[in-house]
């Protein structure tokens, strides 16, 4: 598995991570601590699945592209 894999997972856990997190901020009672914990919890789970999409996207891309033996725009015969 190369980094750029590795990295997606590690992505993708620490997304799981803060989403149960998040679950667990909302269901507290509202106090200044529940509304940081969910600020912060809320910000990791949009982060880390902003990026994984990223690195989704691209590894998607670049590997249905070199199956398809297709080649860019800037490629030239």
């Amino acid at each position: 598995m190369n980094r750029v894999h590795r990295n997606f997972w590690v992505l993708v856990t620490a997304s799981v991570v803060a989403v149960g997190l998040l679950s667990t901020a909302v269901r507290m009672p509202p106090s200044p601590f529940a509304g940081i914990l969910t600020g912060v919890a809320g910000l990791a789970v949009a982060g880390s699945l902003a990026l994984a999409g990223r690195i989704l996207v691209v590894t998607t891309r670049s590997s249905s592209r070199t199956r398809s033996g297709s080649r860019g725009r800037n490629d030239r015969e």
